[in-house]
Protein backbone atom coordinates (compact mmCIF):
# COMPACT_ATOMS: atom_id res chain seq x y z
CA UNK A 1 0.00 0.00 0.00
CA UNK A 2 1.22 3.27 -0.84
CA UNK A 3 1.54 6.32 1.27
CA UNK A 4 -1.56 7.84 -0.40
CA UNK A 5 -3.68 4.96 -0.18
CA UNK A 6 -2.50 4.57 3.76
CA UNK A 7 -3.82 8.14 4.21
CA UNK A 8 -7.05 7.95 2.38
CA UNK A 9 -7.71 5.07 4.05
CA UNK A 10 -6.82 6.91 7.72
CA UNK A 11 -9.19 9.69 5.92
CA UNK A 12 -11.83 6.87 5.16
CA UNK A 13 -12.42 5.70 8.56
CA UNK A 14 -15.55 7.21 9.83
CA UNK A 15 -16.87 5.28 6.96
CA UNK A 16 -15.68 2.05 9.12
CA UNK A 17 -16.92 2.86 12.06
CA UNK A 18 -20.69 3.45 10.72
CA UNK A 19 -21.03 0.28 9.05
CA UNK A 20 -19.59 -1.45 12.19
CA UNK A 21 -21.60 0.19 14.39
CA UNK A 22 -24.85 -0.07 12.28
CA UNK A 23 -24.01 -3.72 12.40
CA UNK A 24 -23.57 -4.01 16.31
CA UNK A 25 -27.44 -1.61 16.46
CA UNK A 26 -29.02 -3.87 14.12
CA UNK A 27 -27.72 -7.24 15.86
CA UNK A 28 -26.19 -8.95 13.27
CA UNK A 29 -23.47 -10.27 14.96
CA UNK A 30 -25.85 -11.72 17.28
CA UNK A 31 -28.13 -13.39 14.52
CA UNK A 32 -24.44 -15.14 13.16
CA UNK A 33 -23.46 -16.34 16.51
CA UNK A 34 -25.00 -20.25 16.03
CA UNK A 35 -24.04 -20.66 12.57
CA UNK A 36 -25.28 -19.08 9.02
CA UNK A 37 -27.93 -17.51 8.63
CA UNK A 38 -29.79 -16.74 4.81
CA UNK A 39 -30.16 -13.54 3.79
CA UNK A 40 -34.05 -13.83 3.92
CA UNK A 41 -34.22 -14.00 7.57
CA UNK A 42 -31.29 -11.42 8.18
CA UNK A 43 -33.81 -8.62 6.12
CA UNK A 44 -36.65 -10.36 8.34
CA UNK A 45 -34.58 -10.08 11.55
CA UNK A 46 -33.31 -6.77 11.06
CA UNK A 47 -35.82 -4.87 9.37
CA UNK A 48 -33.05 -3.78 6.30
CA UNK A 49 -34.20 -4.07 2.54
CA UNK A 50 -33.29 -7.01 1.26
CA UNK A 51 -31.44 -5.01 -1.42
CA UNK A 52 -29.52 -2.91 0.77
CA UNK A 53 -28.96 -5.91 2.88
CA UNK A 54 -27.00 -7.20 0.35
CA UNK A 55 -24.82 -4.26 -0.01
CA UNK A 56 -24.21 -3.72 3.41
CA UNK A 57 -23.22 -7.71 4.45
CA UNK A 58 -20.74 -7.40 1.33
CA UNK A 59 -19.45 -4.20 2.78
CA UNK A 60 -18.99 -6.02 6.30
CA UNK A 61 -17.28 -8.88 4.61
CA UNK A 62 -14.34 -6.80 3.61
CA UNK A 63 -14.16 -6.03 7.24
CA UNK A 64 -14.22 -9.44 8.55
CA UNK A 65 -17.71 -9.00 9.90
CA UNK A 66 -19.28 -11.59 8.08
CA UNK A 67 -18.41 -14.12 5.46
CA UNK A 68 -20.32 -15.64 2.37
CA UNK A 69 -22.14 -18.74 3.18
CA UNK A 70 -23.43 -20.75 0.18
CA UNK A 71 -25.95 -20.46 -1.24
CA UNK A 72 -27.82 -17.36 0.05
CA UNK A 73 -26.49 -16.72 3.29
CA UNK A 74 -23.93 -15.40 5.84
CA UNK A 75 -21.94 -16.71 8.79
CA UNK A 76 -19.50 -14.98 11.23
CA UNK A 77 -16.32 -13.50 9.99
CA UNK A 78 -13.47 -13.78 12.40
CA UNK A 79 -14.27 -10.23 13.99
CA UNK A 80 -17.91 -11.20 14.52
CA UNK A 81 -17.34 -12.34 18.05
CA UNK A 82 -15.92 -9.60 19.34
CA UNK A 83 -19.31 -7.39 18.29
CA UNK A 84 -21.46 -10.05 20.19
CA UNK A 85 -23.86 -8.46 23.08
CA UNK A 86 -22.39 -10.80 25.49
CA UNK A 87 -18.38 -10.49 24.07
CA UNK A 88 -17.27 -7.33 26.37
CA UNK A 89 -16.35 -3.89 25.73
CA UNK A 90 -16.00 -3.73 22.14
CA UNK A 91 -19.33 -4.02 21.44
CA UNK A 92 -20.18 -1.03 23.88
CA UNK A 93 -17.36 1.08 22.46
CA UNK A 94 -18.94 0.46 18.83
CA UNK A 95 -22.29 1.56 19.94
CA UNK A 96 -20.90 4.84 21.65
CA UNK A 97 -18.29 5.12 18.19
CA UNK A 98 -21.01 5.29 16.15
CA UNK A 99 -23.60 7.46 17.94
CA UNK A 100 -22.92 10.71 20.70
CA UNK A 101 -19.02 10.20 19.81
CA UNK A 102 -19.28 10.21 16.73
CA UNK A 103 -21.01 13.47 16.77
CA UNK A 104 -18.87 15.28 18.85
CA UNK A 105 -16.08 14.47 16.79
CA UNK A 106 -17.43 16.38 14.00
CA UNK A 107 -16.83 19.33 16.42
CA UNK A 108 -12.87 18.96 16.80
CA UNK A 109 -12.20 22.42 15.96
CA UNK A 110 -14.12 23.65 19.15
CA UNK A 111 -12.72 22.20 21.52
CA UNK A 112 -8.67 22.74 19.78
CA UNK A 113 -9.78 26.45 20.01
CA UNK A 114 -11.18 26.89 23.49
CA UNK A 115 -10.00 23.55 25.46
CA UNK A 116 -13.43 22.74 26.04
CA UNK A 117 -15.42 19.64 25.22
CA UNK A 118 -16.92 19.10 21.86
CA UNK A 119 -19.29 16.48 23.32
CA UNK A 120 -21.22 19.25 25.54
CA UNK A 121 -20.68 22.04 23.02
CA UNK A 122 -22.42 20.26 20.20
CA UNK A 123 -24.84 17.94 22.51
CA UNK A 124 -25.75 20.52 25.19
CA UNK A 125 -25.25 18.09 28.30
CA UNK A 126 -22.12 16.78 29.73
CA UNK A 127 -21.37 12.51 29.17
CA UNK A 128 -22.73 12.03 32.61
CA UNK A 129 -25.58 14.21 31.73
CA UNK A 130 -26.21 11.95 28.22
CA UNK A 131 -25.97 8.94 31.32
CA UNK A 132 -28.76 10.32 32.82
CA UNK A 133 -31.14 10.86 30.19
CA UNK A 134 -30.00 7.82 28.42
CA UNK A 135 -29.79 4.17 29.88
CA UNK A 136 -28.18 2.92 26.79
CA UNK A 137 -26.02 5.10 26.82
CA UNK A 138 -24.95 5.02 30.24
CA UNK A 139 -25.04 0.83 29.61
CA UNK A 140 -22.50 1.11 26.78
CA UNK A 141 -20.07 3.34 28.60
CA UNK A 142 -20.32 0.93 31.83
CA UNK A 143 -19.83 -1.86 29.50
CA UNK A 144 -16.76 -0.70 27.87
CA UNK A 145 -15.34 0.75 31.46
CA UNK A 146 -15.95 -2.73 32.94
CA UNK A 147 -13.82 -4.41 29.98
CA UNK A 148 -10.83 -2.03 30.31
CA UNK A 149 -10.85 -2.54 33.85
CA UNK A 150 -10.93 -6.69 33.91
CA UNK A 151 -8.38 -6.48 31.60
CA UNK A 152 -6.19 -4.70 33.84
CA UNK A 153 -6.78 -6.17 36.87
CA UNK A 154 -3.69 -9.05 36.58
CA UNK A 155 -1.60 -5.74 36.15
CA UNK A 156 -2.93 -3.51 38.95
CA UNK A 157 -2.79 -6.51 41.55
CA UNK A 158 0.91 -6.87 40.50
CA UNK A 159 1.60 -3.05 41.27
CA UNK A 160 -0.20 -2.81 44.50
CA UNK A 161 -0.56 -4.68 47.39
CA UNK A 162 -4.05 -4.48 49.08
CA UNK A 163 -5.31 -5.19 52.11
CA UNK A 164 -6.50 -8.13 52.84
CA UNK A 165 -9.39 -6.80 55.55
CA UNK A 166 -11.35 -3.17 56.31
CA UNK A 167 -13.14 -0.85 54.62
CA UNK A 168 -12.09 0.08 50.51
CA UNK A 169 -14.39 2.90 48.79
CA UNK A 170 -14.57 2.71 44.68
CA UNK A 171 -15.46 6.17 43.69
CA UNK A 172 -16.58 6.31 40.47
CA UNK A 173 -17.01 2.55 40.34
CA UNK A 174 -18.53 2.11 36.90
CA UNK A 175 -19.91 -1.37 36.38
CA UNK A 176 -18.14 -2.50 39.71
CA UNK A 177 -15.49 -4.59 37.97
CA UNK A 178 -12.66 -3.31 40.35
CA UNK A 179 -14.45 -3.91 43.45
CA UNK A 180 -15.58 -7.54 42.24
CA UNK A 181 -11.64 -8.29 41.80
CA UNK A 182 -11.04 -7.24 45.03
CA UNK A 183 -14.02 -8.70 47.38
CA UNK A 184 -12.93 -12.18 45.47
CA UNK A 185 -9.42 -11.83 46.10
CA UNK A 186 -9.62 -10.90 49.67
CA UNK A 187 -13.17 -12.47 51.58
CA UNK A 188 -12.36 -10.41 54.28
CA UNK A 189 -12.63 -7.08 52.69
CA UNK A 190 -15.18 -4.97 52.71
CA UNK A 191 -16.69 -2.24 50.06
CA UNK A 192 -18.29 1.12 49.45
CA UNK A 193 -19.53 1.64 45.82
CA UNK A 194 -19.65 5.07 45.11
CA UNK A 195 -21.47 6.05 41.36
CA UNK A 196 -23.75 8.71 40.36
CA UNK A 197 -27.99 8.13 40.99
CA UNK A 198 -27.97 7.45 37.16
CA UNK A 199 -25.50 4.57 36.80
CA UNK A 200 -25.48 2.88 40.25
CA UNK A 201 -28.39 0.50 40.02
CA UNK A 202 -26.67 -1.05 37.28
CA UNK A 203 -23.53 -1.41 39.52
CA UNK A 204 -26.01 -3.07 41.98
CA UNK A 205 -27.00 -5.49 39.59
CA UNK A 206 -23.63 -6.47 38.28
CA UNK A 207 -22.57 -7.39 41.71
CA UNK A 208 -26.00 -9.03 42.58
CA UNK A 209 -24.86 -11.12 39.51
CA UNK A 210 -21.76 -11.46 40.44
CA UNK A 211 -23.01 -13.10 44.02
CA UNK A 212 -21.03 -10.17 45.35
CA UNK A 213 -23.84 -7.66 45.93
CA UNK A 214 -23.79 -8.21 50.31
CA UNK A 215 -20.06 -7.39 50.41
CA UNK A 216 -20.49 -3.97 49.38
CA UNK A 217 -22.38 -0.59 50.28
CA UNK A 218 -24.19 1.34 47.47
CA UNK A 219 -24.01 5.08 48.00
CA UNK A 220 -25.11 7.63 44.97
CA UNK A 221 -23.39 11.08 44.69
CA UNK A 222 -21.34 12.86 43.33
CA UNK A 223 -17.31 13.22 43.55
CA UNK A 224 -17.80 17.31 42.90
CA UNK A 225 -20.47 17.49 45.95
CA UNK A 226 -18.82 14.89 49.12
CA UNK A 227 -17.38 11.59 49.06
CA UNK A 228 -18.07 9.03 51.72
CA UNK A 229 -16.45 8.88 54.65
CA UNK A 230 -15.12 6.05 56.74
CA UNK A 231 -13.31 3.93 54.02
CA UNK A 232 -9.25 2.63 55.10
CA UNK A 233 -8.60 3.09 51.30
CA UNK A 234 -10.29 5.25 48.64
CA UNK A 235 -9.69 4.33 45.37
CA UNK A 236 -10.34 6.31 42.13
CA UNK A 237 -9.49 4.65 39.41
CA UNK A 238 -9.74 6.02 35.37
CA UNK A 239 -11.78 9.60 36.98
CA UNK A 240 -9.42 11.99 37.61
CA UNK A 241 -8.58 11.99 33.71
CA UNK A 242 -11.89 12.78 33.17
CA UNK A 243 -11.85 16.16 34.77
CA UNK A 244 -9.70 19.44 34.08
CA UNK A 245 -7.30 20.75 36.90
CA UNK A 246 -10.35 22.81 38.75
CA UNK A 247 -12.87 20.09 38.73
CA UNK A 248 -9.80 17.45 39.24
CA UNK A 249 -8.75 19.57 42.85
CA UNK A 250 -12.40 19.50 43.73
CA UNK A 251 -12.64 16.05 43.84
CA UNK A 252 -9.37 14.99 45.42
CA UNK A 253 -10.01 17.96 48.18
CA UNK A 254 -13.52 16.30 49.12
CA UNK A 255 -11.51 12.87 49.17
CA UNK A 256 -9.24 14.49 51.32
CA UNK A 257 -12.13 16.01 53.77
CA UNK A 258 -13.77 12.36 53.98
CA UNK A 259 -10.22 10.98 54.74
CA UNK A 260 -10.31 13.21 57.92
CA UNK A 261 -6.30 12.85 58.55
CA UNK A 262 -6.31 9.27 58.06
CA UNK A 263 -6.44 6.45 55.07
CA UNK A 264 -4.76 5.91 51.67
CA UNK A 265 -5.86 7.15 48.70
CA UNK A 266 -4.71 5.26 45.42
CA UNK A 267 -4.76 6.97 42.05
CA UNK A 268 -5.14 4.35 39.29
CA UNK A 269 -4.72 5.98 35.69
CA UNK A 270 -2.50 5.52 32.25
CA UNK A 271 0.03 7.92 32.46
CA UNK A 272 1.13 10.11 29.48
CA UNK A 273 4.72 9.05 28.60
CA UNK A 274 7.35 11.70 27.52
CA UNK A 275 7.02 10.36 24.16
CA UNK A 276 4.28 10.30 23.75
CA UNK A 277 3.29 7.19 21.68
CA UNK A 278 0.24 6.73 19.21
CA UNK A 279 -2.11 5.11 21.53
CA UNK A 280 -1.92 7.24 24.34
CA UNK A 281 -1.51 10.58 22.07
CA UNK A 282 -5.22 9.58 21.06
CA UNK A 283 -6.90 8.67 24.65
CA UNK A 284 -6.03 12.30 25.61
CA UNK A 285 -7.25 13.76 22.36
CA UNK A 286 -10.61 11.72 23.51
CA UNK A 287 -10.22 13.68 26.91
CA UNK A 288 -10.43 16.36 25.59
CA UNK A 289 -13.34 16.14 23.05
CA UNK A 290 -15.61 14.10 24.58
CA UNK A 291 -14.51 15.76 28.87
CA UNK A 292 -12.68 19.44 28.47
CA UNK A 293 -9.96 17.39 30.19
CA UNK A 294 -6.53 15.77 29.94
CA UNK A 295 -4.29 12.40 30.32
CA UNK A 296 -1.49 13.46 32.43
CA UNK A 297 2.00 12.22 32.97
CA UNK A 298 3.31 10.94 36.54
CA UNK A 299 4.55 13.77 37.33
CA UNK A 300 1.03 16.13 36.82
CA UNK A 301 -0.92 13.79 38.65
CA UNK A 302 1.73 13.79 41.24
CA UNK A 303 1.91 17.49 41.76
CA UNK A 304 -2.49 17.50 41.40
CA UNK A 305 -2.42 15.29 44.55
CA UNK A 306 0.39 17.71 46.45
CA UNK A 307 -2.08 20.63 45.50
CA UNK A 308 -4.89 19.29 47.11
CA UNK A 309 -3.26 18.52 50.15
CA UNK A 310 -1.73 15.33 49.91
CA UNK A 311 1.70 13.37 50.19
CA UNK A 312 2.54 11.00 47.55
CA UNK A 313 3.76 7.62 49.32
CA UNK A 314 4.89 6.22 45.93
CA UNK A 315 4.18 5.72 42.34
CA UNK A 316 4.36 2.67 40.34
CA UNK A 317 4.41 2.59 36.70
CA UNK A 318 3.75 -0.52 34.18
CA UNK A 319 5.33 -1.34 31.16
CA UNK A 320 2.16 -0.10 29.47
CA UNK A 321 1.80 2.64 31.25
CA UNK A 322 -0.66 2.05 33.64
CA UNK A 323 0.19 4.19 37.28
CA UNK A 324 -0.24 3.51 40.71
CA UNK A 325 -0.54 6.47 43.04
CA UNK A 326 -0.54 6.10 46.48
CA UNK A 327 -1.44 8.83 49.30
CA UNK A 328 -1.92 9.98 51.95
CA UNK A 329 -3.18 13.60 53.41
CA UNK A 330 -0.40 15.78 54.22
CA UNK A 331 0.17 16.61 58.02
Amino acid sequence: MSEEQHLAAIIDGHITTQLIASAVRFGVPDLLKEGPVSTQRLSHETGIAPRELTRFLRALQGLGVVEKAAPDGYRAGPLARHLQRDAGGLYGQALMAGGDYYEAWAHLDYSLRTGESAFEHHHGSSLWGRFAESAEVAAAFTRTMRTNTERALDEIFGLYAFPARGLVADLGAGDGALVAGLVSRFPELRAIVFEQPSVIEHTHRSLEKRQLGDRCEYVPGSLLDEVPRGADLYILKSVIHNWDDEAALRILENCRTAMDGRGTLLLIERAMGEDNPREAAIRDMVMLVLFGSMDRTAREYEELLERAGFMVARTAISSSGLSLLEARPAT
